[in-house]
């Protein structure tokens, strides 16, 4: 084989000078198409992620009214989740008076800003049997108490209602037996 034969063998053949890469018109055609795209999928990617927020912060809460369950029956104190709808806060902590026993971790979370919390408290004022303390209430806050047996105390509010400022709403509510908190759809109500 001459030497002549072989580069052409390994010779690609090049394009016309005139056209090696994109016209700026083309470029601005795809920015166009891919703008188009990205305003349309906006709308529905952002109602998306309003969802998660909510979805995600209604787990958070049904965690943490797990852990307080958990911890009042290991440590054998009552344990109080609390919510702050004016601080767009809730946490968790011993009950008023138990902070020195057990190992009950004091926690605090804060909501997102397009979320808010409401807690039904319903029936009168239940106060313990020595009338010291009381129950369903922290600090003046509503609240859910753990008994040290791990129950629901029976003054803890019936549901807790997360709501998103364009109205959708998830509750974290009593199961039908009385004996924990799972999340659902609210009912309709007037």
């Amino acid at each position: 084989m001459s030497a002549l034969h072989h580069d052409r063998l390994l010779r690609v053949p090049r394009p016309p000078a005139g056209r090696r890469g994109f016209t700026l018109v083309e470029l601005i055609a795809v920015m166009v198409l891919l703008l188009t795209v990205a305003s349309l999928v906006t709308p529905r990617m952002s109602a998306f992620f309003r969802g998660r927020a909510l979805s995600g912060e209604a787990q958070r809460v049904l965690s943490l009214l797990h852990y307080a369950r958990s911890q009042a029956a290991t440590e054998a104190v009552p344990v109080v989740v609390w919510f702050d709808p004016v601080r767009l806060a809730y946490g968790v902590e011993p009950a008023p008076g138990f902070g020195g026993l057990g190992e009950v971790r004091r926690l605090e979370f804060t909501l997102e800003p397009s979320l808010r919390v409401e807690v039904a408290v319903t029936g009168p004022e239940l106060v313990s049997e020595q009338d010291d303390e009381r129950l369903g209430l922290a600090g003046d806050r509503p609240a859910i108490r753990f008994n040290p047996d791990g129950f629901p105390d029976p003054a803890a509010p019936p549901r807790v209602v997360l709501r998103q400022n364009e109205g959708s709403a998830l509750e974290i509510a009593l199961t039908a037996n009385r004996l924990g908190y799972a999340i659902r759809i609210p009912d309709a109500r007037p």
